[in-house]
């Protein structure tokens, strides 16, 4: 495609142009990609700027660049230069386009919200492949196209136009649809500028982020932003039990798109979505439901997930798949055997048997709150009345778990012995982030555990031991057991050291990931294989 008619149809200004201008065929953010023929995005950044690099990524070849900065076309006069007010968001509409905007063969759906983006992304791959289409993801655990390699993913979404090659690999592989994550940031950045998003999946608005953000209104406008995309016959899938989802209900209608409700009810709740959960029975394997609406009428389903959060995106995979065309029965069938992303309650082996090790990705309050309860139910009604009790007279508790003090009276390790388990959960917070959800992630955790590990997650550039504080300041008065910790391998061993039969230990936190952040060193660390070489 000519540079002039890319600024025909996308606006700005061309200088030092003749002619139709060069023939631009491919469009790069990073200078070391570049190509001859591409054009060079210059945009400024937080970090860096994007201008720095236009001589490096001319001296490649670079056919034209495009920047917001009219001073540039003067510097480098006699190069084909694109001047646009917006050129962040031009930017990926002209990856698209120089590329064929390969999502229009594509059925696109993609997923935000505060938890669950993966999860939902995962599944909603799984589900669109039972219903008949060639699917692939993209998100935070990864990225699988139609050939099914599964490729490690740089960033939750990727930028706009390593997105426009990766959607176009899809395609000439013969990929049909692609379930994908969209983040806060990546909405506020322009990555999907310039993707059609046929579905647009929404999990659920809690505290996270707000170190970029700010505030939570900010955080919401950024997640609408998917909504406010949306083209005239697409379809917007919202979370009834999320009170943000009305908002984006208005948003998505003014737009022209067709709104869908998911919901998990009970007998006592009054509304239900367009697809709903009731009934629920969980055991260790999975959850018993039954299923409603959108052309499934009251049919009994086997889950293989636990926890309310995990139906809820089950539903919302399930609800999207309906929308893409695929039927009832093929959604229901596909339902029995769908798996969980990497990391999210991924459980990992016990040679020797009794214990229940997992390890998720939650790192909000939120998340945990949801991860815990679910681990908590699966340990038994039993447990969870005792815990009940306990809360409403909370004891001061140990640091440690010496095994003597199972014996003591008052203490949370008798009443969960008689009960058949106890949750002990490993967790930290991020350095560098959002400082204001650290208290709060350990009020969860001490509310809901019976061993509570602090330790550390990716301290980054912080003093790990400062983080630790600002999670216990959550923690007082103590009502789990608890052992401070802040080597994370030593952590991890000490909660399996204290693990019993019955128990169930959390690994939480850092999910799929393989390296642990200290400072400025990037340690290889995998949670996984920690526990399974200290399990072995």
């Amino acid at each position: 495609m000519r540079l002039t008619e890319l600024a025909r149809v996308l606006g700005g200004s061309l200088s030092s142009v003749r002619d139709d201008g060069p023939k631009i065929t491919g469009v790069h953010l990073d200078s070391r990609r570049v190509g001859p023929g591409d054009l060079f995005s210059a945009l400024g950044g937080s970090r860096d700027d994007g201008a720095r690099y236009v001589a490096d990524a001319l001296a490649k070849g670079a056919g034209a660049v495009l920047t917001s900065d009219p001073a540039l076309a003067m510097r480098f006069a006699g190069t084909p230069v694109w001047v646009h007010p917006e050129a962040r968001r031009v930017t990926g509409c002209a990856a698209h386009r120089v590329l064929g905007e390969p999502a229009r063969a594509l059925f696109v759906a993609a997923v935000t919200g505060t938890n669950g983006k993966t999860t939902t992304a995962h599944l909603t791959a799984q589900l669109l492949a039972a219903g008949g289409k060639r699917s692939g993801v993209l998100g935070t655990a990864g990225n699988r196209l139609a050939d099914g390699r599964l490729e490690a993913a740089t960033h939750t979404t990727p930028d706009a136009t390593d997105l426009a090659r990766i959607l176009a690999r899809h395609v000439e592989l013969g990929g049909q649809a692609i379930a994908m994550e969209a983040s806060s940031h990546a909405l506020d950045q322009e990555r999907l500028a310039g993707l059609t998003v046929q579905a647009a999946q929404f999990t659920n608005l809690t505290r996270d982020h707000l170190d970029y953000h700010g505030d939570m209104e900010r955080y919401f406008r950024a997640k609408a932003r998917l909504f406010e995309g949306l083209e005239r016959g697409g379809f917007a899938i919202l979370n009834a039990a999320d009170p943000a989802s009305e908002r984006l209900a208005e948003i998505a209608q003014q737009r022209g798109a067709q709104v869908v409700r998911y919901s998990v009810t009970t007998n006592s709740d009054r509304s239900q979505g367009d697809l709903s959960a009731s009934s629920l029975m969980t055991d260790d394997n999975g959850t018993r439901l039954v299923l409603n609406g959108m052309g499934i009428s009251r049919c009994e389903v086997r889950l293989p997930l636990t926890g309310r959060f995990n139906i809820e995106n089950a539903l919302c995979a399930s609800a999207c798949a309906l929308l893409s065309g695929a039927s009832p029965a093929a959604i229901v069938a596909g339902l029995a055997t769908v798996y969980p992303a990497p990391g999210r309650l991924e459980r990992v082996f016990d040679p020797r048997g009794g214990r229940r090790v997992f390890v998720d990705y939650a790192h909000t309050e939120d998340a945990l709150e949801n991860v815990c309860r679910a681990l908590r139910a699966s340990l038994g009604e039993a447990a969870s009345q005792t815990l009940d009790t306990r809360f409403s007279n909370p004891q001061k508790s140990t640091r440690s778990c010496v095994s003597d003090r199972a014996s003591e009276p008052g203490t949370r390790g008798t009443d969960h012995a008689a009960s058949g388990g106890r949750l002990i959960v490993v967790f930290g917070c991020g350095g560098d982030r959002d400082r204001g959800k650290r208290a709060p992630m350990g009020r969860v955790v001490n509310d809901l555990a019976d061993i509570a590990v602090v330790t550390s997650d990716n301290p980054r550039s912080e003093d790990p031991e400062r983080i630790i504080a600002e999670v216990l300041v959550g923690m007082e008065p103590a009502r789990a057991e608890r052992i401070v910790a802040p080597d994370r391998r030593d952590a991890i061993r000490q909660a399996l050291e204290c693990a019993r039969t019955g128990d169930i230990v959390l690994i939480a936190g850092k999910g799929h990931e393989s390296t642990q952040t200290i400072g400025t060193r990037v340690l290889d660390f995998d949670d996984r294989k920690v526990a399974a070489e200290l399990l072995a």
